[in-house]
């Protein structure tokens, strides 16, 4: 069973952040914590969960998992927020990053620790994503919108783009970044860019793989995907620039074909999603609709209180 200290030098070298933010398929969490856990070799290892729900579930984590640090936090926090809080309190050599509804399987740290070794010039390793809700073309719609572009088999090495619930950072990258970067948007988009600019090596790792096991109702999805185009679209440009906004909300109109038709000209290269896609289309059509129209409520209105509301 995974240490929660070494008891060799009492140093712990992994420090997972977890931000607990579902609303839907709540107790997903206390399968994630069951095998972080349990992993097939004895690690150093903490756990911080960072909690905007604060419920019965919290309390389940707290009866089951005693060792797992929770860190409340008010409702309304973003989860690139609770994601730095947690963070700042790691003491881990490596900081991993993951999501409250992804099933880390059994060799997850030592796939991460091979990885490491076989890269010592990696500031950062991310892996690919599984879907781990097979049941309905609904489930399989969510995972695809979403996590195509990393599901297996992604190609190893060097890449600038990292999956962002899949990934380990050296935590003393962290002393040089900003805390406005962590905190202003999801690390895809901020630390990553920011990594690579400045010359660190991120490494993409297709072996070292979790499982995406949230499952939505439509309704959720459908909201969650407005509210992410919509933060997206509303950081691009400063309220200034009113011309450019207007220009990028018109050719909103041409986003859903065009993710459609990327979409499936690149899913229909990867066996993993191949067969699943005829039963997946009606839904992925209907989600990219929502993403256009988020887009360009977001060009026009601004990112309002949309980061917050994403889970």
């Amino acid at each position: 069973m995974t240490q929660l200290h070494n008891e060799k030098d009492n140093q712990v070298t992994y420090s997972v952040v977890i931000g607990r933010v579902s609303t839907e398929d709540d107790d997903r969490i206390l399968e994630t914590l069951e095998s972080l856990y349990n992993q097939e070799e004895d690690h150093s290892v903490e756990v911080l969960l960072a909690d905007r729900i604060n419920d019965h579930v919290s309390q389940r984590i707290k009866n089951d998992f005693p060792g797992t640090r929770i860190i409340e936090c008010s409702p309304n926090t973003d989860l690139p927020t609770m994601r730095t809080m947690a963070t700042k309190q790691a003491s881990g050599e490596f900081v991993l990053v993951t999501e409250d509804h992804c099933v880390p399987p059994r060799d997850w740290l030592k796939q991460f620790t091979r990885a490491f070794a076989e890269h010592p010039e990696a500031s950062a390793i991310g892996g690919s994503v599984v879907n781990g809700v097979t049941d309905t073309g609904l489930d399989w719609a969510t995972f695809l919108c979403e996590y195509a572009p990393m599901s297996p088999p992604i190609e190893s090495g060097p890449t600038p783009n990292l999956a962002g619930m899949n990934v380990a950072y050296r935590r003393e990258i962290f002393k040089n970044v900003d805390e406005q970067v962590l905190t202003s948007g999801f690390w895809e988009t901020t630390l990553h860019p920011l990594l690579h600019k400045q010359g660190h090596t991120l490494i993409a790792d297709d072996n070292v793989r979790i499982f995406h096991c949230k499952k939505f109702s439509l309704g959720l999805f459908l909201r969650q995907r407005f509210v992410y185009s919509r933060y997206y679209a509303g950081i691009r440009f400063t309220p200034q620039q009113k011309a450019k906004r207007l220009m990028y909300a018109m050719a909103s109109v041409a986003l859903p074909p065009l993710l459609t038709f990327r979409f499936f000209q690149n899913a229909r290269h990867k066996a993993s999603v191949r067969s699943h896609l005829a039963k997946a289309a009606p839904y992925l059509v209907l989600f990219y609709l929502v993403w256009g129209i988020g887009e360009a409520w977001g060009y026009l209105f601004g990112p309002r209180d949309a980061l917050q509301e994403i889970e």
